[in-house]
């Protein structure tokens, strides 16, 4: 081997050393500035419907051989909802499902058809109302109430 390439192989050596230990410190960084973020992210929140007012209607058809009921919803309150949610009204005779709606207002207005009733006992109707965003959904307001054979009485939610 040269003197040529012992003095080239030191050289090589020694960059590369020089590299190693130089490169590091050069591409530290450090971040001074104190200005606070301007994106903040939080969670958002479903409300339950609370306080419905509205009121609701037992009709009775000929003979009282039939019965239904009317629910007419004027508003509720509900605090903090986010932009985009709807609501979803169902009206329920005993456990059978008898309308439903679903809008971004806080008022509607749900009919069961008549249908045959034993007109000497009570039937039992449930209205309740979800609020839903996208693929949530809130707790449920519920309000039952009852009509009796030849009752048409009505009632406030």
């Amino acid at each position: 081997m040269t003197r040529s390439d012992r003095a080239r192989r030191a050289l090589s050596v020694t960059v590369a050393l020089l590299c190693f230990v130089m490169v590091p410190q050069l591409a530290f960084a450090k971040f001074t500035a104190t200005k606070a973020p301007t994106l903040s992210v939080s969670a958002a929140r479903l409300g339950a419907p609370a306080t419905v007012t509205g009121t609701y209607t037992c009709r009775v058809g000929t003979w009282g051989l039939t019965e239904g009921a009317d629910v007419s919803v004027t508003g509720f309150a509900v605090s903090g909802q986010p932009s985009g949610v709807t609501y979803a009204y169902t009206l329920y005779r005993g456990t059978s499902q008898q309308a439903t709606t679903t809008t971004a207002a806080k008022q509607a207005s749900l009919s069961t058809g008549l249908d045959g009733t034993d007109w000497t006992t009570n039937t039992s109707y449930r209205l309740t109302i979800v609020t839903k965003l996208k693929g949530w959904t809130s707790s449920e307001y519920t309000r039952t109430f009852t009509c009796g054979g030849f009752n048409p009485g009505s009632g406030s939610l």
